[in-house]
């Protein structure tokens, strides 16, 4: 089986090679930060203007310098303050989502070689410390995918399925009979796409329920945390190898597979019709998938705890709500709620990932206390409410409490092409 990759149709930024760590801001950056949101304030619009364009020609750097958005923000700052703030976030956000790039060159350890690709990627690799070898590589700007297949095909590994560790891929020694890597998957941006099993049924009563059933294994950079991968039917097509098309079982409907926590992969299964025993192959499965992929986090944080009511945050497409807090026997209930300008349906029937939010307390001395319980308490299409428990033994006085969440949750479109799948 072999695979070829289509144009990639993501709504991203055209720069294809990202950095795996942000760089640290500039001394400066933060009184330049400082001095361009007072100047979204400034009497002149021309002046406005210039301040705006410069904060965005600042870049990511500044997202975490910029001010949090409150009823008692002006309204032109806020307007202002908030385009800059989404269209960094965006940008941000849009950038994860690209494919990161190797480039590496000589004989080495393979320990070494895989400490290199952490370095340069940040996707973290366990599994292989006791397993030794040497391998002899060149890269030169490689994604990510196409060089640690290469990689594990040179040192006779591949990745262990279940033995996922939280943002982390972990290998293992393969099977004698187990196919090269890169001669069975395809890659798409950040995805690694292959086809793992094909299971044919054959209803001797009913043959109108035959069904032949294509898993797919699809994997992601361990930097990139997908919320759920959506598949609609009727953006798939499959031909055999002589040249008939195959219908998909159920043409109308999806399939939406969650991700679960900590998790790099998952099964997707393609319901399809039996093809003719004359045929030998899949010829080509092409089809696209959308991904919901988080952006970066943004920090909300609130004070005076025992007095406030209903106080709001914003940050570009996020709205956190303190709603408030009271003492419930020995404990305390914090309510809370975020509302997202643009859910993307992250909030559907996979929305555990925002209970996995942090949400913590700092009391007076600035100890970090974790929330030892939640409950939701309500829901819709784009807001989530949340009540926490604390266990706050020397009161609530001058304490804090901080929750951070994604601002911008992406629909990621990711198109692919298998060819040449062995029928069973």
């Amino acid at each position: 089986m072999s695979g070829s990759v289509l144009p990639i149709c993501l709504l991203l930024l055209v720069q294809a090679d990202v950095p795996a760590q942000p760089k640290a801001p500039a001394p400066n950056l933060k009184a330049q930060v400082r001095e361009l949101v007072q100047q979204l304030d400034a009497d002149e619009r021309a002046e406005r203007e210039q301040a705006e364009k410069q904060l965005v020609e600042l870049g990511s750097e500044a997202l975490g310098l910029l001010p949090p958005i409150t009823p008692r923000t002006p309204a032109e700052v806020k307007e202002r303050l908030g385009r800059v703030r989404k269209t960094l976030e965006t940008a941000n956000a849009e950038a994860i989502s690209k494919p990161t790039v190797i480039t590496l060159k000589g004989e080495m350890s393979l320990a070494d070689a895989l400490q290199s690709f952490e370095e340069q990627t940040s996707n973290r690799v366990s599994g292989h410390e006791r397993l030794g070898g040497t391998v002899d590589v060149d890269f030169d700007k490689v994604p990510y995918w196409q060089a640690f297949d290469a990689l594990l095909d040179q040192a006779g590994l591949d990745v262990n399925a279940f033995g996922a560790r939280q943002g982390a891929l972990t290998v293992q020694a393969r099977p004698d009979t187990g196919l090269q890597r890169s001669e069975s998957a395809t890659y798409s941006g950040v995805f690694r796409i292959e086809a793992q099993r094909l299971e044919a049924r054959r209803d001797l009563r009913n043959p109108a329920v035959n069904v032949l059933q294509l898993t797919l294994g699809i994997a992601w950079e361990p930097r990139v945390s997908p919320i759920a991968l959506r598949q609609q039917l009727t953006e798939i097509e499959i031909t055999d190898d002589r040249g008939e098309t195959l219908s998909i079982t159920g043409r109308q409907g999806s399939r939406n597979v969650p991700v679960e926590f900590g998790m790099s992969a998952v099964d997707f299964g393609l319901p399809l019709a039996l093809p003719s025993r004359e045929a030998k192959k899949l010829a080509s499965v092409k089809a696209r998938f959308t991904a919901l992929v988080p952006g970066s986090v943004e920090t909300f944080e609130f004070s005076d705890l025992v007095e406030s009511r209903d106080t709001e945050l914003e940050r570009a497409g996020v709205v956190v709500t303190f709603e408030r807090l009271r003492k419930n026997v020995d404990l305390y209930q914090l309510a809370m709620r975020v509302r997202f300008e643009n859910a993307t349906n992250a909030l559907a029937s996979h929305r555990g990932w925002i209970f996995r939010n942090e949400a913590y307390v700092l009391d007076a001395n600035g100890k970090k206390l974790n929330n030892i319980g939640l409950e939701e308490t309500r829901r819709s299409t784009n807001e989530i409410g949340v009540a926490y428990l604390f266990d706050l033994s020397d009161g609530a006085e001058g304490c804090k409490f901080v929750y951070k969440t994604p601002a911008l949750i992406l629909q990621v479109p990711v198109e692919y092409e298998l060819k040449d799948i062995e029928l069973p």
